[in-house]
């Protein structure tokens, strides 16, 4: 696709810069959020709600008929349902729209029953959470994400990594060790591993040692994320893709707005930690085009959950539905955290697409070779 320059209205703040009168602020934010609109506290829940923000505005049978779903879907995550109850299991929402801790089961021996209700509520919640877990080995931590799915290595199917902190007895299992001496932690918005052509599924993290202050993780619903585009801006992306690689390298390209697999819904799948450009733009529209997402994904708290982390919490997230943020505010303090990477056992979903109005699916394409995606950077 050639260049294509952007149309400025794309960058226009929705009139925020009009003067109102003399108490009106013209600097282009409102909440805390750019390109913000005068319907956008509808945004969130018209999202969570599979609704359209922009005629809740106009439409007060409309904006009803989504308030009543909100309420039933709302009292069905607060109260439960009889599937969970049969289980065992009690949720605890962290916010509204992504995020719940999940009260009732030892993953070191969960029932059938538990594995379908949590694969559920991970496809509802797009990250799940459990608490008091510190007792599974290795092993049983191994066992319980293959109830789900494949299990990879480190960071899914590449076997040797820069940087790689695999157990020698456990290739599964990336160490995620932080201290005074050794400082860690991946404090940049992300989804995983999306310079590869086969990006894993998702992952499980256990917290074998907290900070007793600070360390939270920060995740985003990327369903989310796309919905809550301005129209005009949604219509110019659909089908389009960004280029994805390490170190700003090109290796893969996938499309900005990710069909997911198992859902069907749409999710905004850029990242600014390994999105290098869109596809078939100038250099500077580009860059300007993905600085305005950014802001607008990242400044919006209504579509964030925050999960603070004790010893033996565990995450359990959707790659393909969620983003997240290790916060790094807990040096010079010990944290030792262990991940486990899910790998999609379906080829044809495991690689990234969109899927078009005839549920043609558009997938990613790799722009290098095996052999370089497959070679940790720094090594020959």
């Amino acid at each position: 696709m050639p260049d294509e320059p952007v149309p400025d209205k794309l960058f226009e703040p929705r009139g925020l810069n009009k003067p109102r009168g003399a108490n009106s602020r013209t600097d282009g934010w409102v909440g805390g959020r750019p390109n913000t609109w005068h319907g956008h506290y509808r945004e969130n829940p018209a999202s969570r709600a599979g609704a359209d923000a922009h005629r809740m505005v106009a439409d007060k049978s409309y904006t009803s008929k989504v308030a009543e779903t909100l309420r039933s879907s709302d009292a069905a995550i607060l109260e439960g349902d009889e599937a969970l109850f049969a289980a065992g299991l009690t949720i605890e929402p962290v916010s509204p729209g992504i995020g719940a801790v999940i009260h009732g089961v030892d993953v070191a021996n969960p029932t059938e029953a538990q594995v379908k209700q949590i694969w559920r509520l991970l496809m509802e919640r797009k990250v799940v959470f459990f608490r008091d877990q510190g007792h599974i080995t290795r092993e049983e931590h191994i066992a319980f994400a293959r109830r789900f799915a494949n299990v990879g290595l480190a960071f899914g199917r590449q076997r040797a990594l820069a940087g790689n902190n695999s157990l020698p007895d456990h290739p599964e299992v990336l160490r995620l060790y932080a201290d005074e001496a050794h400082p860690f932690a991946a404090a940049n918005w992300h989804s995983d591993v999306t310079w590869s052509d086969r990006p894993p599924l998702g992952s499980i993290l256990l917290s074998r040692k907290s900070p007793p202050v600070g360390g939270d993780t920060v995740f985003a619903d990327s369903y989310a994320h796309w919905n809550c585009l301005d129209p005009v801006l949604k219509n110019f992306l659909e089908g389009r893709t960004a280029i994805h690689g390490r170190a700003g390298n090109d290796e893969v390209e996938h499309p900005i707005c990710r069909t997911h697999p198992a859902t069907g819904r749409k999710a905004l799948y850029v990242n600014p930690t390994f999105t290098n450009s869109i596809a078939g733009m100038a250099p500077a529209d580009s860059a300007r085009l993905l600085a305005e997402l950014y802001a607008k994904m990242y400044s919006t708290p209504e579509h964030t959950c925050r999960f603070h982390w004790r010893d033996g919490s565990m995450a359990m997230w959707d790659n393909r539905s969620c983003q997240h943020y290790a916060v790094s505010d807990f040096w010079p303090h010990e944290r030792r955290m262990e991940r486990v990477t899910l790998v999609d056992p379906s080829e044809e979903d495991e690689v990234p697409f969109w899927a078009d109005d005839s549920g043609m699916r558009h997938y990613s394409v790799m722009l290098t070779s095996r052999e370089a995606i497959d070679t940790p950077l720094g090594y020959s």
